[in-house]
Parts: structure tokens; sequence; C-alpha cells
């Protein structure tokens, strides 16, 4: 990735859009230190590596079953990270992202990998388990903000790995970088389904899931919402959003709708944008 005058942040500096992409980004390329995690049955360097031309945090493990704490010879490796003050506010963000590189003596890696924590200041914690990481593959991870259900911002980051699920004497090699968080300059859906994919011709509302990304603005401005049957637009709706996953109830009193297949078209104009699924509207026993 290019990094232009106008193209990110890192911490100490303004945040800056990119003007050729519809994302901007706050790099936090403090969380490639390793002097500031705590370690355990692991040990931190700097990683030779980049992800996105910033720096990376090597976590080098050598599996050992007769090693770490007395009472658990195999355990869970894994290290810390709090978070300063001024890394905490992900709040006006959609996505927190970043890259992995693994190296191993393994040829691949079990089902379970390894596993990334967030932690609020109360320590209610969301784990994800990194299961498209693979030996000799830099894999992206991003994370929705708005799925993390913790309450308060995220004041702690951690990763481990059960070494039951590897072979004594394996070795591990994980290049975690470009630690950054995300936001689309344009209101965006990401996700769409239909709650109820098919129902009655006189349903009163349908139901839709979605995703939604960018700024709260455009957000509250609303996201066109079309049932289409080919080139015709049977029924349309501008519909305020918010960020993050929703379900919306489009009110259909009146829609007079056709018992068929529909397609439900979000931001039907933008082709960049767009995102569909389908619907069937089906008779009514009652009308």
């Amino acid at each position: 990735m290019r990094c232009p005058a106008a193209a990110c942040f890192c911490l100490g500096l303004p945040l800056l859009a990119l003007a050729a992409e519809p994302f901007e980004y706050r790099y936090l390329d403090g969380f490639s230190d390793p002097r500031r995690w705590a370690p355990s049955e692991c040990e931190l360097a700097a990683s030779p590596r980049t992800a996105w031309e910033h720096p990376a945090l090597r976590m080098h493990i050598p599996v050992d079953f007769h090693a770490g704490e007395k009472a658990y010879p195999i355990g869970w490796p894994r290290m810390y990270l709090s978070l300063k003050p001024d890394e905490q506010g992900w709040q006006d963000f959609d996505r927190f992202e970043f890259q992995l590189f693994t190296e191993s003596s393994r040829a691949s890696l079990p089902k379970r990998p390894l596993v990334f924590h967030l932690y609020n200041a109360q320590g209610q914690s969301k784990l994800i388990t990194l299961d498209q990481a693979a030996v000799g593959v830099c894999a992206t991870f991003d994370i929705n903000i708005s799925d993390l259900g913790l309450s308060g911002p995220v004041v702690r980051l951690g990763a481990s790995i059960n070494e039951s699920d590897y072979a004594d004497k394996d070795v591990l090699d994980f290049h975690f970088g470009g630690f950054r968080l995300a936001r689309s300059t344009v209101a965006r859906v990401t996700e769409l389904k239909a709650a109820a994919p098919a129902l009655f011709r006189d349903s009163r509302v349908l139901p839709v899931e979605l995703v939604v990304e960018g700024p709260s603005d455009k957000l509250a401005a609303g996201v066109l919402l079309q049932l289409r049957q080919g080139d015709r637009v049977a029924y349309a709706k501008t519909a305020p959003v918010a960020r993050g996953r929703q379900t919306l109830y489009l009110p259909l009193a009146g829609a007079g709708l056709a018992p068929g297949d529909y397609a439900l078209v979000a931001c039907p104009d933008d082709p960049a944008l767009k995102k569909e699924t389908t619907v069937t509207i089906t008779s009514s026993p009652w009308n």
C-alpha cells in the first residue's frame, strides 16, 4: 500500500484519507512494539517482515509439553497488550484489521491454530479463532467492531495457542502487523439478508438484516433499498441506518406486490456498493 501525504495515520499524526480510496485508516504501529506486550511461554521480537508497509511483531513459540507452568506443562503460550488511552477510541470506526504471516516446523496448522483476544475495562472478552492462518501465507483479518459485543472501549489485546492442539517440539512463528482501524467514507452495506426470504403478499413489513459501514451523517441520510423483477422496480425505500449490524422493517402496506421472486437490492445505483439477495412473495390464504 502506498503511503503518500494523504494516506494514513500513525500514532501521533493526524488522520487523513486516501483520495482514491473509499476508506480511511488509523494505523496503530505501537501494537507492533514487542516491548509493550507481556509474553508468557513465548518470545517476542520485532519482525523482519512488514504489513501494508508498517511494522510487525514476531511471536516465537517452541511448543514444549514438559516446560511452562508446573501445574500445566502442556499450557497456553500467550501475550497481552494494554492499550493507551489514545488508542482506545474505536467507536468511530467500522473495523479493526491486521495481517498475520505464519512460519512453522509443521507442514500445516491445526483446526484452531491460535486465538486473538479483545477485552474491555471490566474484563469482558471477545475471543476470535484465527482459523484462516496457514503456514507460509499472509492472511488479513478484519473484525467488525460493532460485532464485538463489549460494554465500553477495548483496553487490552491478547493472542494465545493451546499447546494441546500441537505436537511436542513444534516450532511456531506468528508475525502480526499492520494493526489499524478502518472506516468507510461512504455509506455501504457489507452484508444483506432477508430475515424472511418468503412472505405473504399482504405482509405488513419485510424484515431485512444488514451490516452497514460509513460516516454517521451519511448513514442517517439513508440507504436506498429496492425490490426488483428484472429491470422493473416494484418497491423502493430510502431507510435511515446506523453503523453495524441491525434489522430494518420495510413497510409494505399499499405496495401491492404480486406473487413471485424478487431481487432485494441495496445501493442499486452504484455498482461498487451494490448488494443483492432474493425474496419470494407468495399468495396469501387471507387475500
